[in-house]
């Protein structure tokens, strides 16, 4: 997965831990309390995810990963201490050990849709593309109202240049009026690649307004360039310009439309400048 593809993922919210956690532990105990919930409870398996449970919350996380498989060790379909170490694992960067852990929540409990979605971000990270959007899909399937993981599930598309399985979530999202610049970025860029700068300046300007970002700023300027609109071009590299990671480039760009010397300098990469 490139850096740039880790940030954007890294930016959109996810739910908190304790809320998170809360959701598939009611979920999962009243599934199981018709059958041996006093025996599950009881079992010492839970003294130590409660341990593990505590160690999380105090941002222990090496520590409520190891309690958590000292719980599944005793009680191999404890899918609260699954989901635990899973979210241990992810606040460590371990992708490959949050997926394994993530992976048996679900395989013990499907329903569990914050399960799903923290899958489905383990395995964007490993750059497993298919797997992370089959994760994505089953979250929305059982909560189709959270943006948040159908934002997130169009940025993985769509940097896999798979925009068509990505328009119908960004229908959706784009009839609910979503407040998420990167989901108008993402809009920006299929918009640019299908040919419609039109529909790329104004996905631009909505993130830009969401989110002052020095490159949303900048590509906002090539579009304008690009739609003849110097005037337009020159206050989005004007605010490019504010920005450390953007002031040289866009200062260039700034001389090149005033010299009117033509468009804005290429990427290596097709497309808009990364």
């Amino acid at each position: 997965m490139s850096a740039r593809a880790a940030i954007v993922a890294d930016r959109l919210p996810r739910i908190a831990l304790r809320r998170a956690l809360a959701a598939v532990a009611l979920a999962w105990v009243a599934a199981a309390a018709s059958a041996d919930a006093q025996n599950i409870w009881d079992d010492p398996a839970f003294a130590l995810y409660r341990q593990g449970a505590q160690a999380l919350e105090a941002k222990d996380y090496g520590r409520a990963a190891d309690l958590a498989r000292q719980a599944t060790a005793v009680y191999p379909e404890h899918v609260l201490a699954f989901y635990l170490r899973g979210q241990a694992e992810l606040a460590q960067s371990r992708w490959d050990e949050a997926a394994e852990a993530l992976a048996k929540v679900t395989a013990l409990y499907p329903a569990a849709a914050s399960a799903q979605r923290d899958l489905g971000v383990a395995y964007q990270q490993l750059g497993r593309v298919d797997e992370a959007a089959r994760a994505l899909e089953a979250a929305l399937a059982i909560r189709p109202a959270d943006d948040d993981t159908r934002a997130r599930l169009v940025v993985l598309l769509l940097g896999a240049n798979q925009a068509a399985r990505a328009q119908p979530h960004l229908k959706e999202l784009g009839e609910g009026n979503p407040r998420m610049p990167d989901v108008y970025l993402a809009t920006a860029r299929a918009a640019y690649e299908s040919g419609d700068l039109a529909g790329a300046a104004v996905a631009f300007e909505k993130a830009a307004a969401l989110r002052d970002d020095g490159r949303t700023w900048f590509n906002l300027g090539v579009v304008r360039t690009r739609l003849g609109n110097t005037a337009g071009a020159i206050e989005a590299f004007e605010h490019a310009a504010k920005f450390p990671d953007t002031k040289e480039q866009a200062t260039k760009e700034i001389q090149k439309v005033r010299a009117g010397a033509g468009g804005p300098t290429r990427s290596s990469r097709p497309g808009l400048p990364r």
